[in-house]
């Protein structure tokens, strides 16, 4: 895992994921090895803390969200993988290929 990613990069990636209609906030994927953690723990404005580089070469990025009760799990991890790749291909002028991975922490009433 590579821990530096590029300040433009992340507000790319966070501004196309908070439009997706069911994603309650961002998940800090540090705190999921504890099992007793809530949602209220997962839960970080830190953009940094839910986006994990994992390979450079080939720019795949692993996305950590909290979402919604009563989505549709799969489409909204579907819609945040085609939102985040096409918003960073499109601000590479389409030179760069990227891989997205949603991971869901979480499920929340609010």
């Amino acid at each position: 895992m590579i821990t530096d990613i590029d300040e433009n990069i992340l507000k790319i990636i966070k501004n196309a994921v908070v439009t997706v209609p069911g994603v309650a906030s961002f998940a800090d994927y540090h705190n999921t090895t504890t099992p007793s953690v809530g949602n209220d723990n997962l839960a970080t404005l830190d953009i940094d803390k839910s986006i994990e580089l994992l390979t450079a070469e080939v720019s795949r990025f692993k996305i950590h969200v909290i979402l919604i009760s009563g989505i549709n799990i799969k489409d909204v991890i579907n819609e945040i993988q085609i939102r985040v790749k096409y918003e960073l291909e499109k601000s590479n002028k389409f030179t760069n290929k990227y891989l997205v991975d949603v991971i869901v922490e979480g499920i929340t009433n609010n």
